[in-house]
């Protein structure tokens, strides 16, 4: 089960606050007790949790410290975006959220959260959107979290 749900509040001179959220629940079947690694949630990076490593939020592999997934993922962002020109948008932003090894562990231990500014171009080959996160919380194999980690992407999320 994976939901995604987004609300746009417009306010002055093209201004424009979006809340967004996401839950994810996923389940071993049959007689799996495990499931597949391409099938787990991972989070962190430039379409979740920006200023962390993409997939570095949640479960690790204790040797190694590479991401392992996990079976239940939760993120929420606020981001407020104000037009300059119009090509051209700054964005300033908070995310939150975390990924659990079980569903049953969902909530535990807390959120990462992050924030950050960044800017939105309009150009022909679609919207191009450059952020700059600063995470606020700490992550096992994260080496310094006092600095923060540039994000680029190009089109919709749509």
């Amino acid at each position: 089960l994976v939901t995604t749900g987004a609300q746009y509040f417009p306010l002055f001179n093209g201004s424009v606050i979006q809340l967004s959220a996401r839950l994810g629940l996923a389940d071993a079947f049959g007689d799996s007790t495990d499931l597949p690694i391409y099938e787990r949630f991972f989070a962190g990076g430039g379409s979740t949790i920006r200023g962390y490593e993409e997939r570095k939020v949640g479960p690790m592999d204790m040797v190694t410290l590479d991401p392992i997934g996990g079976n239940a993922l939760v993120t929420g962002s606020a981001e407020y975006t104000y037009p300059i020109f119009n090509f051209l948008k700054l964005a300033a932003f908070f995310d939150t959220g975390n990924v659990w090894k079980d569903m049953g562990d969902l909530g535990s231990g807390g959120f990462k959260s992050s924030v950050g500014f960044g800017v939105r171009v309009k150009t022909p080959m679609g919207p191009v959107k450059v952020d700059y996160g600063i995470p606020l919380d700490e992550q096992l194999g994260e080496v310094d979290i006092s600095s923060g980690r540039f994000h680029f992407s190009i089109g919709s999320g749509f």
